[in-house]
């Protein structure tokens, strides 16, 4: 059930586990300290490379008591843009076994949380290469006021979604304006326009799997495994948690699965043996798909942003 189909009592029910969920995590200091040592490789790429004029953690690992084994590692980064930071992105990718990395360019950060992620970032100078000093740094910086704490954390988890949401936005609508070209090119050239279409609605569900991710490791604490864990992910973003509402509706649950099946073709099958005429089926239907996702999803945010 989605937040807007839930009574006032069962959503205050939730929005109360799920602050208590927040507040109960407990700090491991060694995991901590590896996250740190990961993050200040990555910064040395970022300056030394991109030139970045400056480099920052914010998120869980800048309020220590927040971060576990299922946290990110968020880096908020000046003078390099946008682009630049999906190259760092990749290019960083290896630098960590141990926890995903998530780069962004601090214009990209949204207005309504973009002071408080700000004053919460731990910056990371040339050079660093005292872990522990900066924990103890996270420590002076510590909030005794719990519920600022779960604000900030909230935030973050909006702002990443917000981001998200923004990319796929971009994606749809580049699908919309090549269904428009299709109509027009010779016969002979529309192979080459499916197979761009075809590319862009698996990044489209790639990106939605991403939000759900972030959603399972920040609130479920639980990212499913294993071959089918792509279906099994899904399915837990249509299930009613004791800390959240349902994320999306069984109905939507179904439309997207649907999608998710067309990208495990396109990333299955090469080449010929991919059937070019449902490329454009599920293109005409992923405008609506996205319309109806956004709003579901900010019934979840709303969900978020009234703790």
């Amino acid at each position: 059930m989605t937040a807007d189909k839930m009574s006032p009592s069962e959503l205050a029910k939730c929005r109360e586990n799920l602050r208590r969920h927040w507040e109960t995590r407990k700090v491991d200091k060694e995991l901590v300290q590896r996250a740190w040592t990961d993050a200040q490789r990555v910064a040395a790429v970022l300056y030394q490379k991109y030139g970045a004029s400056k480099v920052a953690v914010f998120g869980s690992l800048a309020e220590q008591e927040r971060f576990c084994k299922y946290s990110d590692i968020d880096i908020v980064v000046w003078g390099v843009s946008y682009n630049r930071c999906l190259n760092a992105l990749w290019e960083t990718e290896g630098l960590s076994d141990e926890f995903e990395i998530d780069i962004i360019d601090v214009s990209s950060i949204h207005k309504l949380y973009r002071e408080r992620i700000l004053n919460q970032a731990i910056p990371i100078e040339r050079g660093e290469i005292d872990p522990i000093r900066i924990i103890k740094e996270t420590d002076k910086k510590k909030k005794s006021d719990k519920e600022g704490i779960d604000i900030v954390n909230q935030e973050k988890l909006i702002q990443r979604i917000f981001i998200e949401r923004e990319k796929i936005g971009k994606t749809v609508k580049r699908i919309g304006r090549a269904l428009e070209k299709i109509e027009i090119l010779p016969i002979d050239a529309r192979e080459f326009i499916e197979i761009a279409l075809a590319a862009d609605l698996a990044e489209v569900y790639t990106g939605i799997e991403k939000i759900f991710q972030r959603i399972a490791k920040e609130i479920d604490k639980h990212t499913p495994s294993g071959s089918r864990w792509h279906n099994r992910l899904l399915t837990q973003m249509a299930e009613h948690k004791p800390e959240r509402p349902q994320v999306v509706t069984e109905i939507m649950q179904n439309k997207l699965k649907s999608l998710l099946d067309f990208r495990h073709r396109v990333n299955s099958i090469y080449g010929d043996e991919l059937i070019y005429a449902t490329v454009e089926e599920h293109a005409k239907l992923v405008s609506e798909i996205f319309q109806s996702f956004s709003e579901e999803l900010e019934t979840f945010i709303n969900f978020l942003n009234k703790i």
